[in-house]
């Protein structure tokens, strides 16, 4: 399960990342990818995934993840659901 604490991204104790703006970063400072209002991008900038409605759907399989489902596996953070979606794609 990860939580977000603030910015910082933690996993079992351990911080394993942090968002900066719309960038998701690594614990060494990496950029896992970015997000905007609907979509998530990997780090070369190729889309992966996207919301919509009440599903977060996978750009390369057919595939839909109900947001509850995220909520529960990515708790804590004041944050959106895209954002949300974007820790839990790109962690």
């Amino acid at each position: 399960m990860i939580k977000i604490e603030g910015r910082d991204i933690w996993r079992d104790g351990s911080k394993v990342g942090w968002i900066e703006g719309d960038y998701v970063r690594a614990s060494d400072g990496s950029r896992l990818g970015y997000f905007d209002s609907h979509y998530i991008y990997n780090s070369s900038g190729s889309k992966v995934a996207y919301v919509q409605g009440a599903y977060l759907c996978s750009n390369t399989e057919d595939k839909k993840i109900p947001l509850d489902k995220v909520n529960e596996q990515v708790s804590g953070g004041m944050i959106s659901d895209i954002a949300r979606c974007a820790v839990y794609v790109l962690l």
